[in-house]
Parts: structure tokens; C-alpha cells; sequence
């Protein structure tokens, strides 16, 4: 299931124009990626709640704290890694389909270890899986 929703903001900032648009959970090392901007999807948290059942499928509510981080080289303005999210990022997060979803926080700070600058924007999501019964089995 994170991985689905995961696959469904990469898309969708893809899609946008955010590209290229990493899963927190690859392998590929930070000096490996893009030497521009780029930006990694991952999850903070993850909650699901009581399934509801029907005769022939199993609804599963949940809700979830996206992290959308945008990174870019040292010498990027702030200024133009703001009008990136802008543009991008938080358009993509606003039609998020089949989720509720709402910025929570963004934040902007120098990350010494990977020597680049990154906007953290957190995401609240909220949907609800179906799942075949018949798929279970």
C-alpha cells in the first residue's frame, strides 16, 4: 500500500513536470541522481483504521504524512527553489487523486551531508484502498 501511494504522487509530479522524482525507498546513492533539481517521495507516517466489508470487496480508510523533498545544488536561491514547489510541486499535491490531501508544513534548510539545499513540504492524505475478496483467497 506505500508503495502504491508513493507511485501515485511520483506520477503525479512527474506528470507536473517535477521531474526527475526519486521513492525514498530506492537505492540509488544522492550522488547518483540528477545534479539539478530533483525531488524524493517518501512517507513519515501511515495509519489505517477498521476495514469495512462488502460481499465482494474490503475497503481499507487510512491516512497518511507525505514527505515531498525537494533538493537542489548549494548555490540555488531559495527564492527559486520556492517558485519550483510553487509551479510544480504543490499543484501536483492538490490533485492527488482518490486522496484528501492538504499541506501541512514546508521547510527550507541546508542538508551538509548530501551538500545540497532541501524544501521539505509534509503532505496530510487520507483515501481509502479497495481490494477484491476474490483476490485474497
Amino acid at each position: 500500500m506505500l508503495n502504491g501511494i508513493i507511485s501515485a504522487v511520483t506520477e503525479k509530479l512527474t506528470e507536473k513536470g517535477a521531474s526527475p522524482v526519486y521513492s525514498a525507498f530506492d537505492a540509488v546513492p544522492a550522488d547518483r541522481k540528477n545534479s539539478g533539481i530533483y525531488t524524493i517521495v517518501g512517507v513519515r507516517s501511515f495509519e489505517s483504521t477498521t476495514p469495512i466489508y462488502s460481499l465482494t470487496k474490503i475497503y481499507l480508510p487510512f491516512r497518511a504524512e507525505l514527505d515531498i523533498k525537494v533538493t537542489a545544488p548549494e548555490n540555488y536561491s531559495a527564492e527559486r527553489l520556492y517558485e519550483f514547489f510553487s509551479d510544480k510541486i504543490y499543484p501536483a499535491a492538490a490533485e492527488l487523486s482518490g486522496l484528501e490531501s492538504f499541506l501541512k508544513g514546508i521547510s527550507l534548510k541546508f542538508d551538509s551531508n548530501i551538500s545540497r539545499l532541501v524544501l521539505t513540504a509534509v503532505i496530510s492524505a487520507s483515501g481509502t484502498t479497495k481490494i477484491e475478496r476474490s483476490s485474497l483467497q
